[in-house]
């Protein structure tokens, strides 16, 4: 694993975040995400996402945290305020995000968190109050830095504005969804991801800012894992979930995977190790968010850190063409 650190935070972050979506219901679950956390944690992952919305997926990672002692080394990414997702009863507010900060902060038994992401935006209301609150848990320490995860450009900048014309703090980091899959339908609601043509401004200002970059859906949930080939037998319906199929397939997509897949075979790694290592290799301060479970998995994610492209192969795996490499 490689690290690498940002202002505010005076430890080193993992090159890539551990995703921790698990819900241990009864002791054997739990046994299960203990594990999980365990093989990540010794293959190197520090940072770790979560989210007020995984419930007891908090109370999860920190029972571990805890059991472990390792709360000191370990960088926590929590996500609250949820108000754009279909279903969600969220109230986008200040209220809203220091209620659920201050929940997640007893479910994961610490005192403060270093990254506080807004989980989803609600565009209709002004940033004001909820720019003041964010500025407000920093002074208490609860959080160290804060940003946006499914937030457009326009609020980003809006949000910073806002914080600048007043002497507050910004957003200093940001959560959208990322990978060389373009993002094709929003089934969820609320979702804003880097990828395609329309979003070409955000990527330039982030690449100008260098803003940290925790992205999500890093493999196209599992739409890059390798689980689905396109040189394979398997109908995608029996490789991956329907959230993947709906967001992602679609035949430019299906083409970035099967150059991804024909490099792999050229190189001898996997299809996933290729996606990553593209995500790695653009001129973004990126933390890519992989939720790996089996031993074979996590090694296999951290490994696409050793993993070498060249500019021609990324530029390949996005559109084809270059005379085939």
């Amino acid at each position: 694993m490689r690290y690498k650190t940002i202002p505010g935070i005076d430890k080193p972050l993992s090159a890539l975040t551990y995703g921790t979506p698990h819900t241990a219901t009864n002791a054997r679950t739990r046994a299960e995400a203990f594990l999980s956390y365990n093989l990540a944690w010794e293959a190197g992952f520090r940072t770790f996402d979560t989210a007020h919305s995984y419930g007891a997926g908090e109370e999860t990672l920190g029972a571990w945290l805890a059991s472990r002692r390792c709360r000191n080394e370990a960088v926590i990414l929590d996500k609250g305020c949820n108000p754009g997702q279909g279903g969600s009863p969220d109230v986008f507010s200040a209220a809203t995000v220091r209620e659920q900060l201050e929940e997640s902060l007893r479910r994961l038994q610490t005192d403060h968190v270093e990254l506080y992401i807004l989980h989803r935006d609600d565009m209709s209301i002004p940033v004001d109050e909820i720019v003041d609150e964010l500025n407000k848990l920093k002074q208490e320490g609860k959080i160290l830095r804060f940003g946006g995860s499914n937030w457009t450009l326009e609020r980003t900048l809006a949000a910073n504005a806002y914080a600048q014309a007043r002497g507050l703090e910004g957003f200093t980091a940001a959560s959208p969804a990322y990978s060389l899959a373009e993002y094709m339908r929003d089934p969820w609601g609320g979702s804003v991801a880097l990828s395609g043509a329309a979003q070409a401004p955000f990527r330039a200002w982030l690449r100008e800012t260098q803003l940290p970059v925790f992205c999500y859906s890093s493999l196209g949930r599992g739409y890059l894992s390798g689980k689905f080939r396109t040189d394979g037998g398997q109908p995608i319906e029996a490789c991956v979930g329907k959230g993947s199929i709906m967001e992602y397939d679609a035949p430019v997509n299906r083409a970035r995977l099967a150059r991804a897949e024909k490099l792999a075979g050229e190189k001898g790694c996997s299809v996933s190790q290729i996606c990553l290592q593209w995500l790695l290799r653009q001129p973004l301060n990126l933390f890519p968010i992989v939720a790996p479970s089996s031993e074979a998995h996590i090694r296999d994610n951290a490994a696409a850190l050793d993993l070498e492209l060249t500019d021609r192969e990324c530029e390949w795996l996005l559109e084809g063409n270059c005379n085939e490499v």
